[in-house]
């Protein structure tokens, strides 16, 4: 059996979809079927994170949030490792640590906006302005690090060639 309906103008506000159950939204058909007597957990796991699909409360800026915190980690790693091999330039390494700044400003500033202006930092050009200042400058001491360590290595490059030009010439006279 299948529910039919049609968005209308005042129509009534229909229940959220459950497992088993069904309904309408738009002109898109979801069939009823029975309960089954043994009901299961409708939490779905996705990676480390518990989701639950139909709890009413479940909204993009909660799992957001859940993945900012988790994605802490894999960067921490990376600073780790980066910092470990010694091959970046001091200045882009400096950068990307930088970031960390960034993410320190901005999670209080959220704060503050959402407390004192009711809206999210997006919403707030001075504070959102500022946060997005430090992002910049992130990105100015990574690509001026690794501007100046291609300077380096050109540099490097062209010394290697001259003195090898000078040998040649030594040895051929």
């Amino acid at each position: 059996m299948l529910a039919t309906a049609a968005c209308r103008g005042s129509a009534p506000a229909l229940p959220a979809a459950r497992p088993g159950g069904g309904c309408l939204l738009g002109r898109v058909r979801i069939s009823r079927r029975r309960a089954p007597t043994s009901r299961r957990s409708a939490v779905v796991r996705c990676g480390l994170l518990p989701v639950d699909p139909w709890a009413p409360t479940m909204d993009s800026q909660s799992i957001a949030s859940q993945l900012f915190a988790v994605s802490l980690f894999p960067y921490l790693g990376f600073l780790y490792f980066m910092t470990r091999s010694k091959t970046a330039p001091g200045l882009t390494l400096f950068g990307f640590y930088f970031l960390l700044a960034f993410v320190g400003a901005t999670i209080p500033a959220g704060i503050y906006a959402k407390v004192h202006y009711g809206t999210s930092l997006s919403n707030v050009d001075l504070l959102h302005g500022t946060a997005e200042s430090l992002l910049t400058l992130t990105n100015l001491f990574i690509v001026l690090g690794l501007r100046g360590a291609l300077r380096k290595l050109k540099d490097g490059e062209e010394s290697n060639s001259e003195a090898s030009q000078d040998n040649k010439e030594k040895s051929s006279v």
